[in-house]
C-alpha cells in the first residue's frame, strides 16, 4: 500500500507577480521542495491564470498541483487591496479546508487558515508594515490588514526568515518564540548561469542601447522609497565629468502606483546616458550583470537584497550602502559606502575604484573566483530540504 504523501497547501499569490521578491523567491523554493521530495504534495493556490511559461514550469513536477481560486475580478477593479483581504481571509482559507491539506506555508504573512487544527508556516521577509506605520500609504484597511496579519503571524506554527538580519528584526517586535523563528536564506538562480557568445550579448544589449565595449553600473531592484534610486542618479551626476563615457542602466520597475512610488528627476545632460530597462528576462539578467562595470545600490533598508547575490554570483563587483545584511551576504566581497557620507565623496570613491584599473581587475578577479563558495552558501537546493524539515517537524508536533 503506498505510503500517504504530506499534503501542503501553498498560497500561490505572488506566482502571477513573478518580477517580485516574493515572487522569485516562490518561484525557486517551492518547484525544488517538490523535485527533492516526492514523498510531499504540494497544492499552489492561485487567483488568477498564469503566464504560459510559469504554467508550464510548475506543473513539470508530479506532486505539484497548481489550482486557480479566483478572486472577485470586479472587487479587484474597484479596490485592490479589499480583493486581497477577502481572498486570503475566504476564498483561500476555505480552499484548504476542502482540500484538506495536512499544513499551509504562505511566503509571505497573509490571512489563510484552514482551521484551529491546521499547522501553518509563514515566511516573512520585510516586517516593514509591521513596524513603520509612517512608510506606506496608509488606509483604514491597510492598517486593518497589516494588524491582522501580524496577529494571524503570531499564531503561526513556526516563521521562516530569509537572513540573519530579517529573524533579529522580526524577534525584536517582542511577539516570537525565538526557538520557532529560523532562518532560511535567500538564494541565486544563477549558480549554473550560461556563457552567451559576444554576438549573443551583442544583440541583447543591444535592445537597451548598448554595446558590448559599453561600460556602465548597472541597478537591479524594486522602485520604492528605501531603494533610493533618486539618490544613485544625483550620485551619478557627480561622477560624469571624471567618466563621461559611463553609463547608468536601471532595471526592474514600479509593481504599484502609488505615492510609495517616487518620480525621478533626471537632469537633462544625462538623458542619454541613464537607461530604464523594464521588467528584465533572465537572459537580459545574466547579460546586463556581467557587462556592468558593477552592481549598484544605495538602498536604505533590506532584509536580504537577492540582486546583490546575483551580480557576485555571475563575477560582478558590487558597490553597495554600507548595511548589516549586506555584509551578511557579500562578507568582504562588495564595496560599501556609508549612507552619511556626501554624494560628492561617494561619486569620488566610485571614480577612484572603477579608473584604478590594477586595483579593480584584481578585485574583479577576487569576485569570480568566490563563485563556488556562495554557491555553497546560498543555494535553492540547501534552502529547500531546510523547508522540508521544518514541514515534517511542525507536522510531527500536531
Amino acid at each position: 500500500m503506498a505510503q500517504k504523501k504530506l499534503k501542503v497547501g501553498i498560497n500561490g499569490r505572488f506566482f502571477v507577480n513573478k518580477n517580485t521578491g516574493i515572487g522569485r523567491y516562490s518561484l525557486n523554493i517551492f518547484p525544488e521542495i517538490a523535485r527533492q521530495y516526492p514523498e510531499l504534495e504540494l497544492i499552489i493556490a492561485i487567483p488568477e491564470k498564469l503566464d504560459a511559461e510559469t504554467d508550464k514550469y510548475l506543473r513539470y513536477q508530479n506532486n505539484m498541483r497548481v489550482i486557480l481560486v479566483k478572486e472577485n475580478n470586479l472587487l479587484k477593479k474597484l479596490h485592490g487591496g479589499l480583493a486581497k483581504f477577502l481572498w486570503e481571509k475566504i476564498s483561500l482559507s476555505k480552499f484548504f479546508r476542502e482540500e484538506e491539506v495536512d499544513l499551509i506555508h504562505s511566503p509571505y504573512p497573509d490571512l489563510s487558515r484552514g482551521g484551529e487544527t491546521m499547522p501553518k508556516i509563514v515566511t516573512v521577509h520585510d516586517i516593514i508594515p509591521w513596524s513603520d506605520e509612517n512608510y506606506f500609504q496608509r488606509t483604514q484597511l491597510s492598517l486593518l490588514y497589516n494588524k491582522a496579519t501580524l496577529e494571524a503571524s503570531k499564531k503561526a506554527d513556526f516563521v521562516i526568515t530569509v537572513s540573519d538580519f530579517s529573524r533579529k528584526e522580526t524577534l525584536n517586535l517582542g511577539c516570537f518564540d525565538q526557538d520557532r523563528v529560523k532562518t532560511i536564506h535567500n538564494a541565486c538562480e544563477f549558480n549554473d548561469a550560461p556563457h552567451f557568445s559576444i554576438e549573443e550579448q551583442g544583440k541583447i544589449l543591444e535592445r537597451f542601447g548598448l554595446k558590448v565595449e559599453d561600460k556602465y553600473l548597472f541597478y537591479m531592484g524594486g522602485y520604492d522609497k528605501r531603494k533610493n534610486v533618486q539618490r544613485l542618479i544625483n550620485i551619478f551626476e557627480g561622477m560624469s565629468a571624471a567618466m563621461p563615457d559611463l553609463k547608468l542602466v536601471l532595471g526592474g520597475n514600479k509593481v504599484l502606483k502609488n505615492s510609495l512610488y517616487m518620480d525621478l528627476k533626471i537632469p537633462k545632460k544625462l538623458e542619454n546616458k541613464i537607461i530604464f530597462s523594464g521588467f528584465l528576462s533572465n537572459r537580459e539578467l545574466i547579460v546586463l550583470y556581467r557587462g556592468s562595470v558593477a552592481f549598484w545600490s544605495a538602498t536604505t533598508s533590506e532584509v536580504f537584497n537577492l540582486p546583490l547575490l546575483e551580480a557576485l554570483t555571475l563575477g560582478t563587483p558590487a558597490i553597495v550602502s554600507d548595511l548589516a545584511v549586506h555584509r551578511e551576504v557579500a562578507g568582504e566581497l562588495a564595496y560599501y559606502f556609508d549612507l552619511a557620507w556626501n554624494d560628492s565623496r561617494v561619486a569620488k570613491e566610485i571614480v577612484t575604484l572603477l579608473t584604478q584599473e590594477d586595483q579593480y581587475n584584481k578585485y574583479r578577479q577576487r569576485v569570480r573566483h568566490s563563485k563556488e563558495e556562495l554557491q555553497q552558501r546560498f543555494s535553492w537546493q540547501n534552502s529547500a530540504q531546510q523547508v522540508a524539515e521544518i514541514y515534517f517537524k511542525v507536522k510531527s508536533w500536531n
